[in-house]
C-alpha cells in the first residue's frame, strides 16, 4: 500500500510532475506535457477541486470526449492534471509543451496519480 499523495509539483522547465507523501518524500516523478506557448500554462498554488474518471473536456477549437482520470486545479476546470491517451496513441513523447494549459501525463499514470490523490492535494506549478 503507497501513501497517499499529499502534494504535486509540476515543473514547465522540466516538464515532469513530481508526487510527494506527507513526509516531503518524492514518491513518483512523471513525464507530462503541459501547454503551448501560445496556450500556457499558469503557475502558481491550488489544489485538487474536482476528480473525474472520464469528462468531455471543451476549449477553445476543441472538443475531447473521454479524457480519462482528470484531477481539475482551477474553479473553472479549465487546467487539469490529466490522462493523454491521444498523444499516445499518435506516437508524441510526453517531456514536451502541447496543451492548451492543462498538465498531460501517460494515461496509466494518470490513473495511478487519480487513485493515490485525494481531492483537496496542494498543486504547484512552477517555471
Amino acid at each position: 500500500m503507497i501513501d497517499l499523495i499529499a502534494s504535486v509539483v509540476v515543473d514547465l522547465s522540466d516538464q515532469k510532475l513530481t508526487a510527494y507523501n506527507e513526509n516531503e518524500e518524492v514518491v513518483r516523478v512523471i513525464p507530462v506535457s503541459t501547454g503551448k506557448a501560445s496556450t500556457p500554462t499558469p503557475i502558481g498554488v491550488g489544489s485538487v477541486r474536482t476528480k473525474y474518471r472520464s469528462v468531455t473536456m471543451r476549449g477553445r477549437g476543441y472538443v475531447a470526449p473521454g479524457v480519462p482520470y482528470a484531477m481539475c486545479i482551477t474553479a473553472n476546470e479549465m487546467i487539469c492534471l490529466h490522462g493523454a491517451p491521444w498523444q499516445e496513441d499518435a506516437g508524441q513523447a510526453f517531456g514536451v509543451p502541447r496543451s492548451h494549459g492543462c498538465v498531460r501525463m501517460p494515461t496509466q499514470q494518470a490513473r495511478w496519480l487519480f487513485e493515490n490523490t485525494p481531492k483537496g492535494t496542494k498543486v504547484e506549478i512552477q517555471i
